[in-house]
């Protein structure tokens, strides 16, 4: 059977991207299990999934950003 009209014009899929590239990440000082905020806001309370321990560091993302000073 030969793709119709509409088939044609679609473009190919784009491979899957990581959901949430500029998110915040969380590590549990216990454990060191990465969670993301979606899997925190998931449960009900604050807490690491794995472990249980409630005191989780935000990871700071690697960029240095500079302030000139006036």
């Amino acid at each position: 059977m030969e793709p119709g009209p509409e088939e044609e014009s679609l473009p190919p899929e784009a491979p899957p991207r990581e959901r949430n590239p500029g998110g915040l990440t969380y590590e549990c000082i216990n454990c060191g299990s990465k969670l993301t905020a979606d899997q925190l806001a998931m449960t009900p309370e604050i807490k690491c999934p794995f472990c249980g321990y409630r005191i989780l560091r935000k990871v700071r993302p690697p960029i240095v950003k500079h302030v000139k000073a006036r």
